[in-house]
């Protein structure tokens, strides 16, 4: 394996627009709302996510009767107005998913949901978390960004061939192991489940194109990760890659893991292309002629 890139590409933000109106009023609690931009252009064929999780936390602890899941709809806004008591402060914090793809029963500890029927693409997130002090009723903009950082793995077509043309196997699926997280959608930030403990994703090897620095390659593997809010190095384990006929083209069996591509990238909100040669690979010869022969010489007798 040679002639690995990591490149780190930033996402763009397209926020949709909500209101600054302000409101106040005597009382122990007032009301203050939230209008939640998602940074997805209302313009676009579909919407990555398609459910907001808002929810009130005060000193860490989620109030559970002022949780609210809202259905996102093209044009509208997004707007969370939990009635507050005055002069307390408030973490209210902001989870944007497509379907069950996350368990959030805990917004402290997010996952992947087993039980979701979903695509890679399904995995995309939003979040925010905003702490407030309540003086008064006010309504405020909160953008939300992704907490997850999007690997994707990439071949050159030289080698996607050299499997397919050369041997018959096209790539299919790949296994890629990468450090067990969750999430905390309060704190803003990842966190490891144990040391030692890894999540494994089998992917599509689409083929799709993955241009970096005006060069193509094939994508064999994409995922989201969840990551800081700071770049990061990790180790991307490659377990794997399958062929049409769920035949391995690299071989557990040789060697686990298959590849191992260290200190790659990763930070929330970015993308991470790794690409180069990984399925093939040339072993080169250089033949001489020795007209010397051996001491021994080998003997076999046919009768």
């Amino acid at each position: 394996m040679k002639n690995l890139i990591y490149l780190l590409l930033a996402m763009p933000l397209l926020f949709a627009s909500c209101s600054n109106d302000y409101t106040s009023f005597e009382g122990e609690e007032v009301q203050v709302s939230f209008c939640a931009e998602i940074p997805v252009t209302r313009a676009a064929a579909a919407l990555t996510v398609d459910t907001v999780v808002c929810a009130v936390f005060e000193n860490g602890n989620e109030i559970d009767k002022l949780r609210k899941e809202i259905s996102i709809e093209d044009g509208e806004d997004i707007v969370f107005a939990p009635r507050l008591i005055k002069g307390r402060t408030y973490n209210i914090v902001f989870w944007a998913m497509k379907g069950d793809s996350y368990n959030v029963t805990d917004l402290t500890k997010i996952s992947r949901n087993d039980n979701a029927t979903a695509t890679e693409a399904d995995y995309d997130a939003f979040t925010k978390s905003v702490e407030v002090t309540v003086n008064n009723s006010v309504s405020l903009p909160v953008t939300l960004t992704r907490p997850l950082a999007q690997l994707n793995v990439a071949i050159s077509e030289a080698d996607w061939n050299a499997a397919a043309d050369l041997f018959g196997m096209t790539p299919t699926t790949t296994e890629i192991k990468v450090s067990k997280r969750t999430f905390c959608a309060l704190c803003g930030e990842p966190e490891y489940t144990g040391q030692g403990e890894y999540t494994t994703y089998t992917l599509p090897a689409s083929g799709n194109t993955v241009t970096v620095n005006g060069t193509d390659y094939m994508s064999i593997a994409s995922c989201y990760v969840f990551a800081t809010n700071e770049s990061e190095s990790h180790i991307i384990d490659i377990t794997t890659v399958k062929d049409q006929n769920d035949n391995d083209i690299i071989r557990k069996d040789v060697t686990i893991p298959a590849v191992s591509i260290p200190a790659v990238t990763l930070q929330s909100n970015y993308k991470t292309n790794v690409v180069g040669s990984i399925l093939t690979g040339k072993v080169s010869y250089t033949i001489s002629i020795s007209d010397t022969f051996a001491n021994e010489e080998h003997k076999k007798e046919i009768e």
